[in-house]
């Protein structure tokens, strides 16, 4: 006598005396006989009484839909073989179009921009931290009035080297180009905490101050800048600046308190 049963239901085998199967429930015993009495006549399946059908209730059974078995392991790492390849892939994907519009042409640019701004990007690739690299691409950018793109590598070189006040007039002036004038002053104003006598930064601040109809304000920035040694192409710009200033408000300059 086989000491155990298979369950109908999942295909494992339990002992042989079990009522139900220890995996899945499914009952394995047929129901006890019914009390020793004489049972009624039972009129042959699918015919009829004057009760009415007659039915088989020994090959009724409770429904249970069956369970989905567990994948083997071999399966389930061919899945994941698959799915990282799959990943991989994707990647690769992303990271190459990603490099085709970097190295797409630069707006605006000449020949020697297009090989230099190689050059930095070839820098870049090998060491993404390369600040002098960045912010020499983003130069290019700044050069050709690509705005957008000057911003993300200027902001790039900051986060690596936020003592950079060069860099960050630069930003500045960029995020004034595209009407952000509070981003632009706010970039200003931290190359001011870092050189607080840049002339450039100081220039800038005066032209937001110009545009938001605060003369006096404007004029102080423009005088703390002549007397802050600007470049020597920066002062022709920066004395029409005070002229102007002066001659629309009749405003002029208050002396420094360091005296510069």
């Amino acid at each position: 006598m086989s000491e155990t049963i298979r369950c109908p239901d999942c295909g494992r085998d339990q002992p042989a005396g079990a009522e139900s199967c220890a995996l899945c429930g499914f009952p394995l015993r047929e129901p006890a006989a019914p009390p020793a009495a004489a049972p009624p006549p039972v009129e042959p399946a699918g015919e009829t009484t004057a009760a009415g059908p007659v039915i088989d209730r020994t090959r009724m059974r409770p429904y249970r839909p069956r369970r989905p078995r567990p994948p083997s392991p071999i399966a389930l790492q061919l899945w994941l073989v698959f799915g990282s390849f799959c990943a991989l892939v994707v990647v690769g994907i992303a990271f190459q179009a990603n490099v085709e519009r970097a190295r797409q042409p630069i707006e605006g640019s000449n020949e020697a921009q297009l090989a230099e701004a190689e050059a930095l990007r070839a820098r870049i690739e090998k060491d993404s931290t390369d600040v002098e690299a960045r912010v020499g691409l983003a130069d290019i950018f700044y050069d050709t009035g690509n705005w957008p793109d000057a911003i993300v590598h200027y902001r790039a070189a900051v986060r690596m080297d936020s003592s950079n006040a060069n860099a960050l007039v630069d930003l500045g002036v960029a995020y004034y180009n595209l009407g952000a004038t509070a981003d632009a002053e706010r970039h200003f104003q931290l190359a001011l905490k870092r050189d607080p006598h840049h002339p450039v930064a100081l220039f800038n601040l005066g032209i937001v101050s110009e545009g938001r109809k605060q003369p006096k304000q404007a004029l102080e920035f423009f005088h703390r800048a002549l007397q802050s040694n600007p470049p020597d192409a920066m002062r022709e710009p920066l004395l029409a600046a005070m002229e102007r200033v002066q001659r629309q408000t009749g405003a002029e300059a208050r002396p420094l308190p360091d005296g510069r």
